[in-house]
């Protein structure tokens, strides 16, 4: 206890004690302030106890600030889910929301790729100017949303696949090893390494990292910017990274954002769409790689920011499609669809539905009436935009695995038919589109051909990815098909083929047998 001689003890002493003459005062003070509103008129004091009531209610409506949740600047806290930023109005001052924009600027790219110094790049980020929400779909599409929504969370989620058990489960199921996992660490270092300023990338690389390395894009690639921020995204997510949570959360985040910032929104078929397509990207293959990410992103955090923008996007790709069932490089093109495009929109599609997103029937019986159109060998094999009379890898590898997706039996004929072609021509040296497909189509078939294909491919890129310098990684094999855009779009497909084991459930095992599209 402090002693009388302490001087806070006789500050609080002088506050607790006033003079006599003022307590004196106080004493009296009751009876003339009682004294006045006896003699008062009966209309002042009406007016003075409104005004009393009127302050009081402005005051308890004042001492409550809003609370805003920032969900897509939920930062990890680890098991037990994301930490949610708070913050209040009173809180925000214009230094703050300066600071939050400075990653948006718009800056000028150069056509020369040797200088020395690195070049911002100029990329629209214009916000949509339509709201998304997701009440904008639900009047509108109800048949589609109630019939795809008889899956509710029954069965096991497709995206489990990449949470940390699971993974390891499948990935010693599946033929994956330590050596394939340590290479997909790598290159997820090097794609953040190389995001630009303002949260997004581009296929010019090298302009990001000052020349430490080589092999950019086509200069006709050099502004796909939605297409080279969805194909380095997908990596971070098919690894279980997510703005919620993970190493890289900060780089998906900010990858998302740009995404959903970039597109353009309007309306098509009465629905709200997100339209990102774009020249530099063959304009469709640019919106399905961006959907995929969306899709995915979404239906691995049920993050209600991205319900809107996703299903608006999803949206675009419906209103898209052509006569024929498929698509093309332009929406709704009256030559018909081509099975390369095809083959990314229908997987956009199919993540969307893995969120419970609305995805309506008839698009997919659709793009199964091009697949018969574009077929031969009864199903065996797939032409560009027409049957053909001798194999095409590639497309082959792309109807295949859109076949798997929209309902065909795994003892289906012409689906092993078709999965013999694939494990005879094995895997590729040269082209990673193919190796990307073919890897997707053999891992869900599995058995000995899957074996084969998996042990020759995951061990080749093992040993190809570059060790050393601002390349270290990443890889670059100088493919007809990926080559021209570049290491970026080189190293996101190697990334993905080395991630086959774990970023999708296999789709024929019982647990799954509810999850194909709805005919």
């Amino acid at each position: 206890m402090p002693t009388s001689s302490d001087p806070s003890m006789s500050n609080l002493d002088a506050l607790s004690n006033p003079l006599p003459a003022l307590a004196a005062e106080e004493e009296d003070a009751p009876q003339r302030k009682l004294g006045f509103l006896r003699s008062a008129p009966a209309w002042l004091v009406s007016t003075l106890l409104h005004v009393g009531i009127i302050l009081a209610l402005g005051l308890v409506t004042l001492a409550d600030p809003v609370t805003i949740v920032n969900v897509l600047s939920a930062t990890g806290t680890g098991e037990e889910g994301p930490e949610i930023e708070e913050f209040t109005i009173e809180q925000i001052d214009p230094g703050e929301m300066q600071e939050m924009e400075e990653f948006s600027e718009e800056v000028e790219i150069s056509e020369s790729l040797e200088m020395a110094e690195p070049m911002a790049v100029d990329v629209p980020m214009e916000m949509a100017a339509t709201p998304l929400e997701m009440s904008d779909f639900a009047s509108e599409m109800a048949p589609s949303a109630a019939s795809l929504q008889t899956l509710a969370s029954a069965t096991m989620s497709e995206m489990d696949s990449r949470s940390s058990q699971m993974k390891k489960k499948l990935l010693r199921e599946y033929g994956g090893n330590s050596a394939s996992e340590a290479a997909v660490t790598e290159a997820l270092k090097w794609i953040s390494l190389h995001q630009m300023p303002n949260g997004g990338w581009t296929f010019q690389h090298n302009i990001v990292c000052k020349n430490a390395c080589d092999h950019g894009c086509d200069e006709k690639r050099s502004t796909a910017f939605n297409a080279a921020t969805a194909m380095a995204l997908l990596p971070f997510l098919g690894a279980g990274q997510t703005h919620m949570s993970g190493d890289f959360q900060k780089a998906v985040r900010r990858g998302l954002l740009f995404l959903v910032k970039n597109g353009r929104s309007g309306r098509e078929m009465g629905l709200p769409v997100l339209d990102l397509t774009e020249p530099g990207g063959s304009f469709m293959y640019s919106h399905g790689l961006a959907t995929i990410a969306l899709s995915e992103a979404y239906a691995m955090t049920e993050d209600p920011a991205l319900a809107g923008p996703t299903q608006a996007a999803l949206n675009f790709i419906v209103a898209a499609q052509c006569k024929d069932g498929g698509w093309r490089y332009k929406p709704r093109e009256a030559r018909g669809g081509d099975t390369s495009v095809v083959g990314w929109q229908l997987m956009a599609l199919k993540s969307g539905y893995m969120g419970h997103l609305i995805i309506p029937p008839q698009t997919i019986q659709g793009s199964t009436r091009y697949l018969d159109k574009v077929q031969s060998k009864g199903g065996a094999w797939y032409g560009y935009d027409k049957p053909t009379t001798k194999p095409r890898l590639a497309m082959t590898a792309v109807g295949l695995l859109c076949r798997m997706y929209t309902g065909w039996d795994k003892n289906n004929n012409a689906l092993q038919d078709g999965v013999e072609l694939l494990v005879k021509s094995g895997p590729s040296k040269s082209d990673m589109y193919y190796n990307y497909y073919a890897a997707q189509v053999l891992r869900q078939n599995g058995g000995p051909g899957w074996e084969k294909f998996n042990q020759e491919l995951r061990d080749y890129l093992v040993e190809t990815q570059a060790q050393s310098g601002g390349a270290k990684g990443s890889w670059f094999i100088n493919s007809a098909h990926v080559g021209p855009a570049g290491r970026l779009c080189v190293t996101s497909f190697a990334t993905m083929i080395l991630e086959v084991y774990y970023r999708h459930m296999p789709l024929y095992a019982e647990q799954d047998e509810e999850d194909d599209f709805p005919l």
